[in-house]
């Protein structure tokens, strides 16, 4: 094909941009090097038993809310299971269940009263979660400020913020009166889930921001949606034939290379084929921007060199098989350990196996671990917390690594860069971006609609001033 825009990456951000695209008459090809959809939110077929395994567990919540537009674009709205509001079983470090479940009351009330009657907590630990609402409130009203600055392309510096750039989220807890247990049972669990990264490592102004999202606008916008179906079919492959409905085009075991000269982009090429677009999306993740763009970079060295300083936050997968149901959820929180979720995917999915996922976020510690030691591991955490264990017998294991999961958010990392790049036609998109958000799933579709939405503005603007 001749393509308008060719998208290089095929990951929530590439598709989502691809679609936008595709669905307002683009012609769009969009390139992904490996030989199947879904970047890192994917699964690959269990060489032992053919069953789709997603590469990690992944989750939304309600408050994603550009995630679900795409999803219902692409004809793929029921395949995330969303609750009605924030509730979650919790098994603590001394096995004692407990579960917050949040009342359908404005934001933050719902939070506060589910808190108040979470017998995890003692009172001191509950009447200092009050003394988050100031916080909350700033975050909620920076959130809302940046979006109308957004809008008028201005800037909203100067303004009173709810985090500092070089705290850390657990000084930014302490700093607010959190307790250690509530920070133990609540906070880090969030921050781990939402960051990929330890509370006394991660940045508290993303926090903020995810926070700020997750409690703002309705009491479902912090509750947790579930995939019920392995990644790539729950996404992937119906954007691919939304993509291809729109009259664009998906290629697998396609490596590109983006050629740069004067100014602009020149050329796409994937081996022996070459192509002209009127604009290129690069949604690869910031590891791979490197090898991608190549040429006569000019002032984009700057973007490439800052994302090849960007390091690097681990999460580790243990999949455990039983020949039992051991769990009667979807999904329970093991806080203060190193396996800080499970997830029953047998559950998820509808039928009547007992596939448990162990996911550790943050995973620095262990990734370098073998196989063995990180199923006994995952193993024996699951023995402590779940009694029904017990009385099952495992069956088979497997280990999911992906040591670039995401990006680190740690103080002093390098500045994520805007969609719009200093070479005539060439758009980022990703997660890494300039999203205000972390390494989820919304900040990649996020990107990937802004970046559809600048080559839209670009295109235009080229057509009704044509170059002397």
């Amino acid at each position: 094909m001749d393509p308008d825009v060719v998208v290089i990456g095929a990951g929530f951000a590439g598709l989502s941009a691809a679609v936008r695209l595709a669905r307002h008459d683009l012609r769009v090809l969009v390139l992904e090097a490996r030989g199947r959809l879904g970047g890192r939110a994917t699964a690959f077929a269990d060489g032992v038993t053919g069953e789709l395994v997603d590469n990690g567990q992944h989750v939304l919540l309600g408050c994603y809310t550009e995630t679900f537009a795409f999803l219902e674009t692409i004809g793929a709205a029921d395949h995330a299971r969303l609750q009605p509001s924030l509730a979650v079983t919790m098994i603590d470090r001394h096995g004692r269940r407990t579960r917050l479940a949040c009342p359908p009351l404005p934001p933050p009330l719902h939070l506060l009263a589910g808190v108040l009657e979470w017998d995890a907590l003692d009172w001191t630990d509950r009447l200092s979660v009050l003394r988050m609402a100031t916080p909350l409130r700033l975050a909620r009203r920076q959130v809302r400020r940046e979006a109308v600055a957004g809008a008028a392309g201005s800037s909203a510096d100067g303004q009173v913020i709810a985090a500092s750039p070089g705290e850390t989220v657990e000084n930014w807890l302490i700093r607010h009166g959190q307790t250690e247990r509530v920070r133990e049972m609540l906070w880090r669990p969030l921050a781990l889930a939402a960051l990929n990264q330890p509370a006394d490592r991660a940045a508290a102004p993303v926090f903020a921001r995810v926070l700020a999202e997750m409690f703002g606008n309705s009491p479902r916008a912090a509750a947790i949606a579930v995939p019920t179906k392995p990644l790539h079919l729950m996404y992937a492959e119906p954007a691919r034939a939304a993509i291809e409905r729109w009259g664009g085009e998906v290629r697998t075991d396609a490596t590109a290379a983006i050629r740069v000269g004067n100014g602009a982009v020149e050329a796409v090429e994937v081996e022996q084929d070459s192509w002209k677009p009127r604009a290129v999306v690069a949604a690869v993740p910031w590891f791979a921007l490197g090898g991608l763009v190549q040429g006569q970079l000019g002032t984009f060295r700057d973007v490439v060199d800052r994302a090849s300083r960007m390091s690097a936050s681990p999460i580790a997968t243990v999949n455990l098989w039983f020949d039992r149901q051991v769990m009667t959820e979807p999904f329970i929180g093991l806080p203060g350990r190193t396996m800080q979720w499970v997830f029953d995917k047998g559950l998820t999915f509808g039928d009547s196996t007992s596939h448990l996922s162990l996911v550790s976020s943050g995973a620095e510690a262990i990734v370098s671990r073998s196989n063995e030691e990180l199923v006994v591991l995952a193993h024996g955490e699951l023995l402590e917390a779940l009694p029904t264990v017990k009385s099952a017998r495992l069956l088979r294991s497997t280990v999911v690594r992906e040591r670039q999961a995401t990006f680190s958010l740690a103080p002093g990392q390098p500045e994520r860069p805007p969609c719009v790049t200093g070479v005539a036609g060439l758009f980022l998109a990703g997660d890494w971006t300039q999203t205000g958000l972390p390494a989820t799933i919304e900040g990649a579709v996020r990107s990937g609609h802004r970046a559809a939405e600048a080559v839209r503005a670009a295109l235009t603007s080229r057509h009704e001033h044509p170059a002397p």
